[in-house]
């Protein structure tokens, strides 16, 4: 096993999440990079901008990106309890994490529903839908 699949198992075991939904993810999310980034701009006008209540909001525009193995959006992130700077979430341990421990919110809230946590996890609508049927076959699951 790899230093990155003993940190995601590690991370899993920390969350209560299956090692090998919590890899297809980090697969379908960024392929395991931890620098991975990714801006949303339809986010930063819905949810951030001029939003005075956005926690990171004092980022600016990295406040609707994405972060590193999981692409935690830093605004999620923050509304979970972290309150590094965005480029934390780089480090390959805080970002997986954050993004583990936003998905065992997401499967406590859902009754440990994997497929409605993983399809919250990525918004809504049929994408989400789609991204979580991908990351469950991903996995071998049927």
């Amino acid at each position: 096993m790899s230093a990155q699949s003993d940190m995601i198992q590690q991370v899993g075991t920390a969350y209560g999440l299956p090692f090998d939904l919590l890899n297809a993810q980090v697969t379908v999310e960024s392929d395991g990079d931890p620098n991975a980034f990714r801006y949303e701009p339809a986010f930063f006008t819905r949810y951030i901008h001029g939003n005075v209540k956005a926690l990171a909001g004092r980022f600016g525009p990295l406040a609707a990106c994405s972060y590193g193995m999981l692409q935690i959006m830093l605004e999620t992130a923050y509304e979970i309890g972290f309150d590094g700077r965005p480029e934390d979430l780089f480090v390959d341990r805080i970002g997986l994490t954050w993004g583990a421990k936003k998905l065992r919110a997401l499967l406590d809230a859902n009754a440990g529903d994997y497929k409605i946590a993983l399809a919250r996890y990525n918004g809504a609508g049929t994408a989400a839908a789609a991204y979580a049927d991908r990351v469950w076959r991903l996995a071998g699951r049927t």
